[in-house]
Formats: structure tokens, C-alpha cells, sequence
């Protein structure tokens, strides 16, 4: 059974680099606006499928179609964020859960108007077969795609946390985040800033939708698992704190991995993998492992 390890590690490695990009920006908005948007993991789903779209209906270069891909949905968050949510940003947080569920309905329906409800896969861009490199005697396999989605991920990472801490607008974003009337009188454009966050966060999760449609096949309702992913990696870190997600991410990519791969447990069993890890921390540590009052890291 050991001979497998290095590959349960990697694959480890790759869904909690997937999950962080994912959770990291739904945490950047519950930073700001306390409220968990139900549509976050549709924001992966489109990106997923916008990326497939301009790269078999318009044929563009891979580089420029990822490009397209995360800046119309960081814009389609934009968009979403003046429409509708800054309409309820006052209200019960009640109120913006349940629209932001209304509107994931909304765009599973749009993708599967215009792409179908049925499964399909990067494969039929007509690319290349992924290059693979073996180690270990044959015992961990990976693709020159795998290596690429875990670079993304670190330097993204790196860059976002680099700019939440150093530039103008992180500090913006920070000091809205800490208190919005005080940053109003500061001279702060909050609604400026919001929309800034939930263009970023957009933007994070679909290029985690991007990277993980080159790993499996693209549904309609892909969002779905993904959200409870990013959900579970939010909680189980502290909700509201960027480093959390980070934590939460890893925690549940490597359980869910190598519970599957030395259990008898089958991979159907994956979502109620993570459930079962969520409900035991809640029941250990309620407010997450970094904290009883974690704060959130754009606050800081």
C-alpha cells in the first residue's frame, strides 16, 4: 500500500491548491460583507467553461483564453456585486444567502442554455497529450499540466497576499474590511472597494475552475462540489481569515485523498468525506483552528 503514497500526496498537493484558490476568494468577500454567497463555486464553473469556449469556438491561443476567461468573470462579479448584492448589503445576511443561491440556479441554467447539461472535457480542443515524467520507480506519475496548476496556484497566492499587505488598494480593501464608515471618512470609496473584492475573488475562482477542467470532465453543476469544498475550508480554518482557507484547504484535499486511497471507501463518497471532517471540527473546535475570534486576514 506505501507504494502509493508519493501519489496520494501529489494528487493531495493538487486538489488543496485547487480548493485554496477557491476558498480564499470566497473568504476575501465574507471579509467584507459577512455573508456566504452560494454562487461562488458557480464563478469556477463559468470560468471552466468560458476557457473551453474560447478555445474550441474561437480557436484563440490557450494564454489568451485563459486571460479572457478570468477577467469577463472577475467582470460578471462586478456586474452581479452592483445589481443585485449591493441592493441587500444592508439587510439581514439572510437575504443575500438566499439570493446568491437563486443566483447559482441562474447560472447553471445559462451554461447548460448554451452548452448542454452534458459532460465534456478540454479533450476536444484537439491539445496535445499532457507530457508525463515518472519517479520513484513509476510510483508517482505527473503531467506537465499538474505542475503548471500548482505554480498558478503558489504564485497567485504569493501575489494576492503581497498585495493585501502592501499596496494602496490591499490597504483599502483592509481598512473596509475593519470598518466601513471609518474608511468612508477616510476618504475610502467603499462601494469601490466591494467591488474590487468580489471582482478579485471572481477572478480566483475561475481560474481554479480552469485548472481543475484541465484534471476532469466540466458539468453544468461542477460549481456545487466545489462550493462545499470551498465552504468546508473556510470553516474548519476560521471563516473570514485568508490564511484559514489556506489551512482548511489543505486539511480537507489531503483527508479526502488518503481516506479514499487507504479506506475502502469509494470516491462517490467524496463530498460526505469532507462533511464528516466538517462536522467533527465543529464539534472539536467551532470557530475554526485558528481561533476562537479569528479575524479576518484582510482586516489585518
Amino acid at each position: 500500500m506505501l507504494e502509493i503514497l508519493p501519489q496520494v500526496i501529489w494528487y493531495s498537493l493538487i486538489a488543496s491548491a485547487i480548493y485554496t484558490l477557491i476558498a480564499v476568494g470566497l473568504t476575501l468577500v465574507f471579509g467584507i460583507l459577512e455573508f456566504i454567497n452560494f454562487a461562488h463555486g458557480e464563478m469556477a464553473m463559468v470560468g471552466a467553461y468560458l476557457l473551453l469556449a474560447f478555445l474550441v469556438n474561437f480557436k484563440f491561443p490557450f494564454w489568451l483564453a485563459f486571460i479572457l476567461s478570468f477577467v469577463a468573470v472577475a467582470i460578471l462579479g462586478i456586474v452581479l456585486e452592483k445589481l443585485i448584492f449591493k441592493k441587500v448589503r444592508k439587510s439581514h445576511p439572510f437575504k443575500p444567502l438566499v439570493i446568491s443561491i437563486g443566483v447559482s440556479a441562474l447560472l447553471q441554467a445559462v451554461v447548460i442554455l448554451i452548452f448542454g447539461g452534458g459532460v465534456t472535457s478540454y479533450l476536444q480542443t484537439g491539445d496535445q497529450p499532457a507530457q508525463t515524467f515518472e519517479f520513484f520507480n513509476g510510483n508517482l506519475v505527473i503531467t506537465d499540466h499538474q505542475i503548471l496548476l500548482i505554480a498558478v496556484a503558489f504564485v497567485l497566492l504569493i501575489a494576492l497576499a503581497l498585495f493585501l499587505k502592501f499596496s494602496k488598494t490591499g490597504k483599502s480593501l483592509r481598512a473596509v474590511a475593519d470598518n466601513k464608515e471609518v474608511a468612508a471618512i477616510m476618504g475610502i470609496n467603499v462601494d469601490r472597494t466591494i467591488s474590487i473584492i468580489f471582482g478579485l475573488g471572481s477572478a480566483l475562482a475561475a481560474i481554479g475552475g480552469m485548472l481543475i477542467g484541465g484534471e476532469q470532465n466540466l458539468t453544468p453543476t461542477m460549481g456545487l462540489a466545489l462550493n462545499v469544498h470551498a465552504f468546508a475550508a473556510l470553516i474548519l480554518g476560521g471563516v473570514g481569515n485568508v490564511y484559514g482557507a489556506l489551512l482548511g484547504a489543505l486539511i480537507i484535499g489531503f483527508s479526502e485523498n488518503f481516506i479514499i486511497a487507504f479506506t475502502p471507501i469509494p470516491p462517490s463518497f467524496r463530498e460526505a468525506i469532507v462533511f464528516a471532517i466538517l462536522i467533527l471540527m465543529l464539534i472539536v473546535k467551532p470557530n475554526g483552528l485558528l481561533g476562537a475570534n479569528a479575524e479576518a486576514e484582510v482586516r489585518k
